[in-house]
């Protein structure tokens, strides 16, 4: 006995020292994602006239993806001085499709199908839990993106490389967190090799899905694997809309048989409950629908002129968007206000949005 369990702890301490990447989250490993990040939204040509942010000191540029879906767009880079690979996910640029994606907001299930193309459907898994829902435009995004990152991966892992970085900032934050569940439910599948290990860092991101996908996303990630960080001077982690209606809660609740419970009461009881109930449930169900009306169904006529073969699905009954991941705040104190001014004019919305407030506020951490 005492012999097996010494072999079992050698092979858990050849692992460790096997795997680059390390649980917990690494301040210098974020900061370098956000310099990575600042590169992904611009052309390799402009790379040299940018001085906003410097540029990463560990890692290299290998592959830059074509647009796709979109005008989506994703990075290869490749550690200077260890075996790690860093896929970094574009975020919104300013074209209409890029905004488009943000504003296909409507919900489907965390589990089916999707006609990418006339002979291209597209099978997904990100959880098993039927009540699971992502948000649709960026979904579809990574659905579009996936075979050739997935590709890429083989083609590392066949070379040696077995630790991977997914980043975003952003709308690129937004479809790493759905990529990072799709890349774990190919492991699953064994569809991908099970030793292989991501690690994520969704920066500036909006919020991905309801609370059944987030529950499942963070369980896959457990152990320090995947982070959230948000400037708290940021809107854009708050977003899309989100309304909670009682279909959205856990499956026992207090709202289940409330109006079998309701019809149960003595007259005039049961009417002034029925009244309240419906005073206090009804509007949230409207609100869910006209978002579901406005952000699936009408936007799906902008969509079907970007991707005209693709087949527009069936949504998921909900806009009960959530914050989802282990959440690193950058608190937006007095210093950083006083070091940022309010800014005006047309693009002052982004100004606490852009990777080089996140970096300040990241090198204050301890």
């Amino acid at each position: 006995m005492a012999f097996i369990l010494y072999i079992c702890f050698c092979c858990i301490i050849c692992r460790a020292f096997s795997q680059h990447l390390q649980p917990g989250f690494d301040k210098q490993e974020y900061i370098e994602t956000l310099k990575i990040n600042q590169k992904v939204h611009l052309d390799t040509a402009k790379w040299a006239a940018d001085s906003v942010i410097a540029s990463p000191e560990h890692y290299h540029l290998v592959y830059r993806s074509p647009k796709i879906a979109f005008d989506n767009a994703w990075d290869l880079w490749m550690n200077n001085e260890k075996p790690v690979a860093l896929i970094a996910t574009r975020g919104t640029i300013a074209t209409e499709a890029s905004f488009l994606a943000n504003f296909y907001a409507a919900m489907i299930p965390a589990k089916g199908q999707l006609e990418l193309d006339t002979n291209l459907t597209f099978d997904y898994e990100l959880t098993d839990d039927p009540n699971a829902a992502v948000h649709v435009g960026w979904f579809v995004a990574m659905a579009y993106m996936s075979s050739g990152v997935v590709h890429k991966i083989d083609s590392c892992y066949k070379a040696g490389i077995k630790d991977f970085i997914l980043t975003g900032h952003s709308q690129g934050g937004g479809i790493t967190y759905l990529l990072n569940a799709y890349l774990h439910s190919l492991q699953q599948q064994q569809k991908l090799p099970a030793d292989i290990t991501f690690k994520t860092y969704c920066s500036a991101a909006p919020k991905p899905g309801n609370l059944f996908f987030a529950y499942a996303y963070e369980n896959m990630n457990s152990g320090g694997w995947a982070f959230n960080v948000a400037n708290t001077a940021d809107w854009v982690v708050d977003v899309p809309f989100s309304v909670q209606t009682v279909d959205d809660f856990t499956e026992v609740n207090p709202f289940t048989n409330a109006k079998t419970i309701i019809k149960k009461q003595k007259f005039p009881k049961n009417l002034v409950l029925r009244h309240v109930y419906n005073r206090l449930s009804k509007p949230s169900k409207r609100a869910q629908r006209n978002y579901q009306r406005y952000l699936g169904k009408m936007v799906s006529k902008a969509v079907g002129k970007q991707l005209p073969s693709f087949r527009i699905p069936e949504y998921y009954k909900s806009n009960y968007y959530v914050r989802t991941g282990n959440t690193i705040v950058l608190y937006a104190d007095s210093d950083y206000y006083s070091a940022y001014k309010p800014e005006t004019g047309q693009f002052a919305i982004w100004q606490h949005h852009q990777p080089y407030r996140y970096l300040y506020l990241a090198e204050k951490l301890p």
